[in-house]
């Protein structure tokens, strides 16, 4: 396999007759695949594996192209995570097609037509029918089913014995083709939150439903739990529902002073996290106009995964706003120099339309015009109180340039700072070698240190 060097995809040179193999688990539904693909007439085609399946990555790419008979290309790194489809890499070799293989988080693309093999984990179907009826006894009750993506394959089952208990029952479908096609979204005029879609009846809202999450209790009912506006949460544990309840934690505490030191920012970062959600730049310009209306400088960051060594090399930066897959895992990390916010924080620190609730959206997309949890934005105005440093803020006149040409030069002919990140550089307590001709007292050279540095020849311990 021979990786290339810009795409971060490999290519499999020659399968000869290793081809013929055995394969590793039947998790990858290779026939099911290739099916999909000759459906398309997809000419190159990509691969994505979680890195736990990287190890049969090659015996699965040989399979491919002895059943398609062209080659087919491995995305041996991805440029964000592993949960979102990486049309980056794919894009590099000019891709038709992506196959994703493992946990997604079912964000939608914007180029590339992607199949998904879902990853596959019995839950007791008969534990999960007995949970409900334990805690749901009336049969009018009004439930919306949710499941984690590994379970989706026994989501027919469950479903099949629910609905004949419960006359007001939902189940959500799946943003995605995949190779489970009861549970992938048919009605593409259904709303899409986290990569979910539902429709309920009867002039009902989804605050009237009580939401049931098939699964733990991980990122991916945070997510949701926390993005759609539900009555009430549960998700399977043991041998009863146990809640969810997003308001009493730690976290959303601690977000809500991560919003207060938004506020009080000067420079502000936007760190592009993914590149292939679909209207990331739509939320980019988003951000960038609302941090302009309030006289924040900032700055666009493109750093592929992002970890706080990544970080660390912009301290101007007082705070960054991530635009990153909802079940990103960055956002729960204290290993940061400095805060790291979501969209949506943004608007509830500069938006006074927007009212902090049990409602808090993780899910960019959502806050878009046209998205489910969209507000009209209206600046907050006038000085408000810091919470932190307990001083008035005050929005302080935006002193830019508008073109790079133009400069401001001040009486002894310095040029006048007016980018923040030039002003930090200037207010540091150490700049570099500088000369400071005429302040300092000239004196004689002398003879420095002589040896090794670990013990020099001159030091006094040496001498004695």
């Amino acid at each position: 396999m021979t990786p290339s060097e810009s795409s971060g995809c490999g290519q499999l040179e020659s399968a000869g007759n290793s081809g013929t193999e055995m394969l590793p688990p039947e998790k990858f539904e290779v026939d099911r695949c290739v099916g999909w693909i000759q459906a398309r007439g997809a000419d190159k085609v990509c691969l994505q594996f979680p890195d736990s399946s990287l190890r049969d990555s090659a015996k699965i790419a040989l399979r491919f192209e002895e059943l398609l008979g062209k080659k087919v290309y491995i995305l041996g790194d991805t440029t964000c995570g592993s949960c979102c489809v990486d049309e980056v890499a794919a894009n590099h070799i000019n891709a038709d097609a992506i196959v994703h293989f493992g946990h997604a988080c079912l964000n939608p693309t914007s180029r590339i037509p992607v199949f998904h093999i879902l990853p596959k984990r019995d839950i007791d179907v008969v534990a999960v029918v007995s949970q409900f009826e334990s805690s749901f006894p009336d049969a009018d009750e009004k439930i919306l089913v949710f499941y984690d993506v590994s379970h989706a394959h026994q989501v027919h089952e469950i479903w099949e014995l629910l609905s004949k208990k419960y006359n007001k029952l939902v189940l959500t479908t799946l943003n995605c083709t995949s190779n489970l096609d009861f549970v992938d979204t048919k009605i593409s005029s259904s709303p899409i939150v986290s990569g979910r879609s539902w429709s309920v009846e009867n002039g009902y809202k989804t605050e009237e439903y009580t939401a049931v999450f098939i699964g733990e209790n991980d990122r991916t009912l945070a997510s949701l739990a926390m993005s759609i506006p539900a009555k009430s949460w549960y998700h399977t544990s043991g041998l009863a529902l146990a809640k969810f309840d997003a308001i009493s934690s730690p976290w959303l505490k601690r977000r809500r002073y991560l919003v207060e030191t938004l506020k009080d920012a000067k420079t502000v970062g936007i760190v592009v996290a993914t590149l292939g959600i679909k209207n990331y730049l739509e939320a980019l310009s988003s951000i960038k106009q609302i941090l302009k209306k309030k006289k924040k400088k900032s700055y666009i960051f493109s750093i592929g995964k992002i970890n706080p060594a990544k970080l660390a090399n912009f301290p101007e930066v007082d705070a960054f706003v991530v635009i990153a897959c909802p079940e990103s895992d960055i956002f729960d990390s204290k290993d940061y120099f400095k805060p790291l916010l979501t969209p949506f924080e943004v608007e509830l620190a500069f938006n006074s339309s927007r009212e902090f609730s049990t409602h808090y959206c993780l899910d960019f997309r959502q806050i878009l015009p046209d998205g489910s949890n969209y507000v009209e934005f209206i600046a907050s105005a006038g000085p408000d109180l810091s919470l932190i440093s307990n001083g008035i803020r005050t929005e302080e006149p935006e002193i830019s340039t508008e073109t790079m040409s133009a400069l401001a030069c001040k009486d002894n002919g310095t040029v006048a700072i007016g980018k923040a990140g030039a002003n930090f550089l200037v207010k540091r307590s150490w700049q570099g070698l500088e000369q400071r001709i005429g302040e300092d007292e000239v004196k004689i050279a002398e003879k420095g240190r002589r040896g090794l540095p670990v013990n020099y020849e001159n030091e006094p311990l040496h001498k004695a």
